[in-house]
């Protein structure tokens, strides 16, 4: 894996209320032991934050097909005709992989229309239980005439934390078909048939998002049981 100029860095940090902030900045220069970034700007607000020396931060690098996290520090503003901020970079060794290319399913109810490649049944609409770089777990309605080995497009609507929904349209394939034993519905797993890591791009990012939530809420509750 190697880290590229150009492509979009994000920092995290933890503030006082156990909350986590997220900014979005792209790598201006790569060094052996420093990292050259535009002007980072916060993913809610769209500001600008004032970042002062020495401040830590967790960032936050996807490449092709993998998410990597690596502790990176603030240490000063260089002036220039490109004003930059230069951060502390231990190097490639010192970056984590947080998730790998059998793609980390998360739990999530999300809308998803079901076409037939062939014509094969009529469209669908109904919601997701799970989903992951690789595929996902669908409710089925009764009567789809949806049937296994089926090759279909699957559109999905996916909430962002920025408020936004990306709209993606993917070609996959029903895996397999079965009756779920808790709820007595039927459901089919369905693989995700991408031409490319970038088209995946927006389905993982989704998920590091959940994945993100699921971590804040549970700082919430520790720094709840904390202040009890």
């Amino acid at each position: 894996m190697k880290m590229k100029v150009g492509e979009t860095l994000v920092l995290e940090q933890i503030n006082d209320h156990a909350q986590i902030v997220r900014y979005r900045c792209k790598l201006a220069e790569i060094k052996d032991n420093a990292l050259l970034i535009g002007y980072p700007i916060e993913e809610k607000t769209g500001k600008t934050p004032v970042l002062l020396n020495g401040t830590a931060y967790m960032a936050i690098y996807i490449s092709d097909n993998q998410v990597f996290r690596f502790p990176t520090t603030f240490i000063q503003r260089i002036s220039g005709q490109v004003p930059l901020m230069l951060m502390s970079f231990d190097g490639e060794d010192s970056m984590e992989g947080i998730q790998r290319r059998n793609y980390v399913r998360v739990e999530a109810s999300l809308d998803i229309a079901i076409h037939s490649s062939e014509g094969a049944f009529r469209p669908f609409a109904t919601m997701t239980s799970d989903i992951g770089g690789g595929g996902s777990l669908i409710n089925l309605p009764n009567d789809t005439g949806i049937e296994e080995e089926d090759q279909i497009v699957s559109w999905i609507a996916l909430p962002m934390t920025s408020g936004s929904y990306q709209y993606i349209k993917v070609q996959s394939r029903v895996i397999k078909i079965f009756n779920d034993k808790h709820t007595n519905g039927k459901r089919a797993a369905i693989k995700f048939l991408l031409q490319s890591e970038r088209e995946r791009q927006p389905i993982i990012r989704y998920c590091f998002e959940k994945q993100l939530e699921a971590r804040k809420k549970l700082l919430e509750l520790e720094s709840h049981r904390h202040k009890g």
